[in-house]
């Protein structure tokens, strides 16, 4: 389990990290008092508008912005994380919107990281990048950005690690791309795993998530499972007027209005995310309470 415990994180005007944010005037914040449970046996999808503070909080998941050890506000598996300690390191796996560029062997890389995550799968890998029709013997200096997270997200679900925590991971790829990437995401999930998943395409995972994070003006405005916005909210399209004029949100589309209502029927409804997206961010005090008074 992954606990982040009221992480406050600031750049100050030097452009160097400031992570306890005492003076106000010598900061920019971008998160602020996030609290945050990660729990194995989850996908979480994480959504927010540009810079609303997702990249940042996952640099801070993965240990790529460092705390003071007495400052370190985030837990990993009840200890405090120490990306430093190899057994910290290799319980992580970062796939980064932009991948940095490394002449190596697409294959010999995989053997380096072999060497930091006790679970690496070579075989594995091997029969990923074959899913992707993606050829080994390349320098990964030399592919597209496409290409690029292809290897990565291959390198991803063969390093056996238990978070495995990505950034815009289909940015680049084709359909037929994306569509091995959700089979792998699926075959990856057990028990004792999580993902984490920061993309403006929610939609194209959807069905693979049971948890929805949203951030906003670097504050977790959202933090509910599927299954409870499903029992709490009810998502419908109508030209209803008096629904609408009874709705949290409302969204002009080509049949009338998509709309959140309270879900007082007890049925389910599938949940349109950038509706709630959109909703949450324009009434998410009455959306929350209605979580919190069920």
């Amino acid at each position: 389990m992954i606990e982040i415990k009221n992480l406050s994180l600031g750049f100050v005007k030097s452009n160097g990290i400031h992570s306890t944010r005492v003076n106000l005037e010598a900061v920019k914040p971008v998160l602020e008092n996030l609290s945050l449970t990660i729990e194995p046996g989850h996908v979480y999808g994480l959504i927010g508008r540009n810079g609303a503070g997702k990249t940042s909080l996952m640099n801070c998941i993965t240990g790529i912005l460092t705390f003071k050890r007495k400052h370190q506000p985030i837990y990993l598996d009840g200890v405090k994380l120490n990306v430093n300690n190899p057994n910290d390191h290799a319980k992580l796996f970062y796939v980064t919107d932009t991948i940095s560029s490394i002449h190596i062997l697409a294959d010999a890389f995989a053997n380096t990281l072999a060497c930091f995550y006790p679970n690496f799968s070579v075989e594995s890998y091997k029969e990923y990048m074959e899913m992707f029709s993606m050829d080994r013997n390349v320098f990964l200096d030399e592919l597209s950005l496409g290409e690029k997270k292809i290897v990565f997200l291959s390198y991803a679900f063969a390093s056996g690690a238990p978070y495995i925590i990505m950034d815009e991971p289909t940015n680049g790829l084709d359909i037929t791309s994306r569509k091995v990437f959700r089979k792998l995401i699926a075959s990856y999930m057990t028990p004792d795993r999580a993902i984490v998943i920061s993309t403006h395409h929610i939609n194209e995972i959807s069905s693979l998530l049971d948890h929805i994070l949203i951030l906003d003006k670097r504050h977790l405005v959202f933090d509910h499972s599927v299954m409870e916005t499903g029992s709490v909210l009810s998502f419908i399209e109508s030209d209803d007027e008096d629904l609408r004029q009874q709705a949290l949100y409302s969204m002009t589309s080509a049949y009338g209005n998509r709309m959140i209502l309270p879900n007082t029927s007890d049925t389910d409804s599938e949940i349109d995310y950038e509706l709630l997206f959109e909703a949450v961010l324009e009434n998410g005090k009455a959306i929350n309470e209605l979580f919190e008074n069920k």
